[in-house]
């Protein structure tokens, strides 16, 4: 199992944001998270991550129990983050930022010490990820002047750089025109196939064209959790999310 979540419960307070989510996903899974605002998404996100520790439940990695870890070892064991604020260096170039994060993964410093060949292999590794987010023939322009859609790219292939089995998408195409937004799914859909998604989205189309299941939370709970044609017709998340667009879309 990629991942596994077992009756994952948060408060804050008084306040119970998650209470009891279970999911599995398999390696290679491509799954998608949806809810109204406020659901409780953006909160599970961190907690698999380990931006936000558990009141109780357990996060698994690869069958690893990680509840108890910090982001940088669960980063270690194959998870990788995207946020919906850009994360970037807008000072250094497109292929400074991914080289950084190469080099940090690959725990390799720039001193004199370090043989050539392995910075050779940190370029090469650098311009094969930059083709995987189409950022080929963009590796001098600052990130500062990327466009948006440009600079989600760049997180994306930033989070790519540190090899990771299961990769969290936080509404990768958020703020995004509709053709960042296609270019954008595209991409996503082209990453390798032994990668695990798990993405939050509110674009249902982004949705239904890339997952292969759909957990849709509302409240804090599980409301269901299935393949796009169960959920689209179900009648609880027509109701309480989909609304008449879901409701057009399962009949179409």
């Amino acid at each position: 199992m990629a991942l596994k979540l077992e009756a994952l419960r948060k408060s804050f307070g008084g306040l119970r944001v998650l209470n009891g989510v279970t999911m599995s996903v398999e390696p290679g899974e491509r799954r998608a998270i949806i809810g109204p605002n406020g659901a409780g998404k953006t909160t599970l996100f961190n907690l698999i991550s380990g931006e936000l520790s558990a009141t109780s439940g357990r996060v698994c990695l690869q069958g690893r129990d990680v509840t108890e870890l910090k982001p940088h070892q669960r980063s270690v064991l194959g998870l990788a983050r995207t946020f919906q604020k850009n994360n970037l260096f807008l000072g250094l170039s497109v292929f400074e930022n991914v080289r950084l994060a190469v080099q940090r993964y690959r725990g390799i410093s720039r001193n004199f010490f370090t043989p050539v060949g392995k910075f050779e292999a940190i370029t090469t590794e650098t311009y094969e990820i930059l083709g995987q987010v189409g950022l080929s023939g963009q590796e001098r322009v600052k990130a500062k002047n990327l466009s948006y859609g440009e600079q989600r790219q760049l997180e994306m292939a930033i989070a790519l750089a540190t090899g990771p089995k299961v990769l969290l998408l936080d509404e990768p195409t958020a703020g995004m025109s509709p053709a960042e937004t296609t270019r954008t799914t595209q991409m996503i859909a082209n990453l390798p196939k032994d990668l695990t998604l798990i993405i939050i989205e509110h674009d249902m189309d982004v949705v239904f064209s890339l997952a292969g299941r759909v957990m849709v939370l509302h409240y804090g709970e599980v409301l269901a959790d299935g393949l796009p044609g169960e959920v689209k017709a179900n009648p609880r998340v027509l109701e309480v999310y989909l609304g008449a667009e879901g409701e057009e879309a399962a009949h179409a």
